[in-house]
């Protein structure tokens, strides 16, 4: 069964990585430009959302987005370079960090968790699992 914790601690490594790469969040990267939503977290030549890239295979005279002296100088590679160097080493403390921090957070609160079920949860039918 899944907790909160590992899903809270999925959620910042999916942030992390679409940070690294795309330049912008996991929440941003999937939903801009789908159903006629904007794309204010992804709205510039170096953020980039799940959107763009698909339009961009589709129709390459869309430029992903980009400006286009930007998509003639750069391109795709040179966006996906641009957020690696800006964000790269954060992301990958966080997709380190994030599990570890995770798992010691699941030590620490296990006991607390274990005592709520026990004296509350239990005699309800309901439980909390971490």
């Amino acid at each position: 069964m899944t907790s909160l914790i590992d899903v809270g601690v999925s959620i910042a490594v999916a942030n992390a990585t679409t940070q690294a790469f795309f330049g912008t969040n996991a929440w941003n990267f999937f939903t801009d430009g789908w159903f006629g939503r904007p794309s204010p977290g992804s709205g510039n030549s170096w953020k980039l959302s799940l959107n763009e890239l698909v339009m961009g295979a589709i129709d390459p005279s869309t430029r992903l987005g980009m400006s286009t002296s930007y998509a003639a100088t750069s391109g795709l590679t040179g966006a996906v370079s641009k957020n690696l160097r800006d964000h790269g080493a954060q992301s990958l403390a966080t997709v380190i960090i994030a599990p570890v921090a995770g798992k010691l957070i699941k030590r620490l609160a296990r006991k607390p968790i274990n005592d709520i079920n026990r004296m509350i949860m239990k005699p309800l039918g309901v439980g909390v699992k971490i």
